[in-house]
């Protein structure tokens, strides 16, 4: 597994560069080899990369307002949503984001989501990055909030 694509949207790059060494941690966290994505591999892609997470001192399931909702990791004022799962789901994503960012919990937003083709391996209507950067794009008057979206593949 590792990063083959991004978009940034709302300067979204250039916020997280001007963390230090967090884009290059990241882009640590998620090259695996010997991860691959496939059907009925998610459950497995989850753990390894909570645990890589984790080891890098990112905070886990950090909860959104006063709900139950949550955003997988967190660090430096920098939110993770890391998306293997129902393409629906990338929406409350960034409506998730939107909200941390809004009352200053976090200043850039990276949402973690397959490629086309091992969106596809993992089975039908799964989150993945073309349409996610595409739709995103439609939105751009809209999302006020910097985020970086990573494309993961093979």
């Amino acid at each position: 597994m590792k990063v083959c694509d991004q978009y940034s949207h709302q300067k979204g790059l250039e916020t997280i560069q001007a963390k230090g060494n967090l884009l290059h941690e990241l882009i640590n966290i998620l090259t695996y080899k010997g991860l691959y994505f496939g059907k009925n591999f998610s459950k497995e892609i989850k753990s390894k990369v909570s645990e890589r997470f984790n080891q890098n001192g990112w905070a886990d399931n950090v909860k959104v307002g006063n709900s139950n909702l949550t955003i997988n990791f967190m660090k430096s004022k920098v939110g993770v949503c890391f998306q293997i799962g129902n393409v629906a789901r990338t929406y409350a994503d960034i409506l998730k984001l939107s909200l941390l960012n809004k009352n200053g919990i976090i200043d850039v937003g990276i949402i973690i989501v397959p490629h086309k083709l091992e969106s596809k391996m993992m089975g039908a209507n799964y989150a993945q990055f073309d349409r996610l950067a595409k739709e995103l794009y439609q939105f751009t008057d809209i999302v006020p909030v910097p985020i970086l979206i990573f494309g993961l593949s093979n």
